[in-house]
């Protein structure tokens, strides 16, 4: 996805990032499915147990999080639209074991469910819902002395800000990815080797298909002036074995810094080599601008543009709302298409965040036109109990609607 702009997330991703060039590269990239409420770890306090637990490992977290959500949609005769109503509630339960020192285990139990009448939502099919494990692996730093880091097991993990690969957490179609990734950083930055069996997202698999590949995040500080503040390459190879085979090849940049009047910006571009097919390019620019005008209501504005030859992801990119909340065109990169977004940020009182987006869209090649431009609404807030709660609706110049309504529980 890269959703439409929720301009603050898109300003604190572009800082984080900037700041945490040691951090492993695509853990903490722009991807935007958190667009209706705040990542897992956020405002997460922690809880003296008073040696009740008795483990082997030296210490036990426990976190996870609640969500229901409903998604209503309509459209009018002669203007196709998936309109199904779709009504699901998720608990995850994330445990974190420091077995060692250097050694980390992790274990994620996700339960998925639809609610009665409610059309198949994802991980959550009608009459067959999901309860397990949807994530087990080890992270280990300095295992073998040489400043080495490691996740082995089965993981989320982002590719191309979510562009090419990810988990789309707010669709509710977790990917997880069976694999070996190896980092270390050096002088400052950090570089990653990587090769994973991709089985699709829980409860829609398909036929394993490896990959294997590379990253960098490169950090440039305030070089520059802060003008270009870091660089992160990658390369991703299908590798032609598994249960089905892929050999093609990404090969993608992406960059970020400050430019004057400080407006940040963040630009990436991918190349799909595609195997006994056409090759695809995409690229994408986006900028904000912090204004805090009308006693900070007006908080931010920015604009973004994406250009795609074609599908250039794996699967189950984590996209949503890069292409409108309509999600017509499954995304901004999953066809031939160009986007032009303009987001305004307010907040207008009562810790209330207001999110107001325009969209034009240019399908391209054989594919219909549906939507040519959407208006996209989405307000959000964290109340004193812990309670995030969330709304939006999405309207294109066809009259198709959709509306979310959201309440998450971090805990």
């Amino acid at each position: 996805m890269h959703r439409m702009l929720s301009a603050a997330a898109v300003s604190a991703a572009l800082l984080s990032l900037a700041a945490t060039a040691t951090a492993q590269n695509c853990y903490d990239s722009q991807h935007r499915c958190f667009t209706f409420g705040p990542p897992p770890s956020a405002d997460v306090g922690t809880v003296d147990t008073g040696g009740v637990l008795d483990l082997r490992s030296k210490k036990l977290t426990i976190e996870g999080d609640i969500r229901m959500r409903a998604r209503m949609a309509e459209t009018r005769d002669g203007h196709p639209y998936a309109t199904a109503d779709q009504q699901a509630t998720r608990a995850r339960i994330r445990m974190r074991y420091q077995a060692t020192e250097k050694i980390q285990a992790f274990a994620e139990f996700n339960f998925s469910e639809t609610w009665a009448g409610s059309e198949s939502y994802s991980d959550a099919l009608a009459g067959e819902d999901f309860n397990g494990v949807s994530q087990f692996y080890l992270e280990a730093n300095d295992m073998f002395g040489f400043e080495d880091k490691w996740r082995i097991g089965r993981s989320e993990y982002i590719l191309g800000n979510g562009l090419i690969l990810g988990s789309c957490d707010f669709l509710q179609r977790p990917g997880t990815f069976t694999g070996v990734w190896f980092s270390r950083d050096i002088a400052g930055h950090n570089f990653e080797l990587f090769a994973f069996d991709d089985y699709g997202p829980l409860q829609a698999t398909h036929p394993g298909t490896r990959y294997a590949g590379g990253t960098g995040s490169i950090n440039f500080g305030d070089c520059c002036d802060g003008i270009l503040k870091a660089i992160k390459p990658y390369v991703m190879v299908g590798t032609g074995d598994g249960d089905q085979d892929s050999e093609d090849t990404w090969v993608g940049i992406d960059a970020l810094g400050m430019a004057p009047a400080e407006i940040q910006w963040n630009a990436e571009w991918a190349h799909r080599f595609v195997d006994g097919g056409k090759d695809r390019m995409a690229w994408r620019v986006s900028a904000v601008k912090k204004v805090a005008l009308c006693n900070g209501v007006l908080d931010s504005i920015s604009l973004q543009h994406s250009d795609a030859d074609g599908k250039m992801d794996v699967g189950n990119p984590a996209d949503f709302n890069s292409a409108g909340l309509l999600h017509q065109y499954g995304g901004a990169w999953r066809s031939d298409m160009q986007t032009t977004q303009l987001g305004v940020k307010l907040l207008p009182g009562l810790d209330i965040d207001l999110d107001l987006n325009v969209l034009a869209l240019d399908r391209r090649g054989t594919a219909s036109q549906l939507g040519d431009y959407e208006g996209d609404v989405i307000i959000g807030r964290k109340f004193a109990s812990g309670i995030y709660a969330s709304a939006g609706y999405g309207i294109d110049n066809d009259i198709r609607q959709v509306g979310f309504v959201q309440i998450t529980l971090n805990f």
